[in-house]
């Protein structure tokens, strides 16, 4: 009885502890803000990098291109974790405060200056596939 009753806790801790460890890596949060049908192109100045998890978050001085009189606007850019960044060829250092970019997204629903970035140029004009039209990293 001794034994089985032990054994009955190793099974519960150790689901617990996948619990643990899964949960984290499944939360995600929804892309229902981000209007995945619209896909537009901004260039401006970097502001500010957050290089990190579960999100790598650029900030942008920037205008829409291809639009008539847009204002420069402080624009949130939100990418995929450092992980797939560097699988994609890009570096910590590869976007730096004060690099002009230019960046591919799905803007927020709202209007708000959010951008899911599908793709990026960098300073030296190289072009970064970051994730595609269907949600792909």
């Amino acid at each position: 009885m001794q034994g089985d009753c032990n054994l009955s806790v190793r099974i519960l801790l150790v689901g617990a502890l996948m619990m643990g460890v899964i949960s984290p890596i499944d939360a995600h949060h929804s892309m229902a803000m981000f209007d995945l049908e619209k896909i537009i192109t901004i260039q401006g100045t970097v502001t500010d990098v957050a290089w990190g998890n579960p999100h790598t978050i650029f900030l942008c001085d920037a205008n829409e291109v291809g639009v008539d009189n847009s204002p420069v606007r402080s624009w949130t850019l939100e990418g995929p974790s450092p992980s797939v960044l560097v699988s994609k060829g890009m570096k910590p250092d590869t976007i730096k405060v004060g690099d002009k970019i230019s960046l591919t997204g799905n803007p927020r629903k709202d209007g708000k200056p959010v951008l899911l970035v599908l793709g990026l140029t960098d300073a030296t004009g190289k072009r970064y596939a970051i994730k595609d039209t269907l949600g792909n990293y």
